[in-house]
């Protein structure tokens, strides 16, 4: 019988959702509830402080490879980003981190065809972020006047304190729940139907077997008290 129904009948499917609406909506929620829940209380914070920074060359010819500021950013992307920085940095804050926390904590990118180069930092805390950013401005600064020596070196946007974390996203995880439950719990009550192989008086038994039909057989079992059967629900 089950293997008869139509499993893609939007209108079957519809009224399976329509018939378990409350509980549907209730999972939906509580789930909701679950990912708020998660982002506010138990997911660790993560904040993002950054700084955008400008650097440029002073070149004694056209020719000269020190001309090239694609190249010099590029450079200046390995050099911020060296363990050296790495370790007055971490010699700064009291050697809790390793290179590879820092490595993980700590990102330079640039955008192309642009000599600004962005550092972020991200760390549990949004003080320590910003702090941590603003020291590596202030290294990065030191490590190019020592190295590129012939360039110059601008802070375009000093670090700042975020005042909301990047990760977990609350409005996100809250979405995501509610998603999640909705979808669940009508895919309980869809796969409940599908493997319940009983004829219902709901079942549309023309499309299932093409037939009409004229006539049901009362449930005597079920009579009412003045004799006549009770119509079934």
């Amino acid at each position: 019988m089950s293997e008869q129904k139509n499993n893609a009948d939007p209108g079957r499917m519809f009224r399976i959702f329509a018939a378990h609406i409350l509980p549907i909506v209730i999972a939906a929620v509580i789930a909701a509830g679950a990912g708020f829940s998660l982002a506010e209380f138990i997911i660790p914070k993560r904040y993002v402080s950054e700084a955008v920074i400008r650097v440029g060359i002073s070149a004694s010819g056209p020719d000269s490879p020190a001309a090239d500021e694609t190249a010099l950013v590029n450079t200046c992307r390995i050099l911020f980003t060296s363990s050296r920085v790495f370790d007055e940095l971490n010699s700064h804050f009291g050697n809790i981190y390793t290179d590879d926390q820092l490595g993980k904590m700590i990102k330079v990118g640039s955008a192309a065809g642009s000599n600004l180069l962005r550092i972020t930092v991200e760390t549990g805390d949004p003080q320590e972020s910003r702090d941590a950013a603003d020291e590596l401005v202030k290294l990065a600064s030191d490590e190019f006047a020592k190295t590129i020596g012939n360039g110059s070196i601008k802070t375009v946007s000093p670090p700042f304190i975020p005042d909301k974390p990047t990760f977990p996203g609350t409005a996100y995880f809250t979405a995501v729940g509610g998603a999640v439950g909705l979808a669940v719990s009508y895919l309980f009550f869809l796969i409940k139907d599908t493997l319940d192989t009983r004829v219902k008086p709901d079942d549309d038994l023309t499309a299932i077997y093409g037939l009409p039909v004229y006539a049901e057989i009362p449930d005597l079992a079920k009579a009412v008290p003045d004799g006549r059967p009770e119509k079934e629900q």
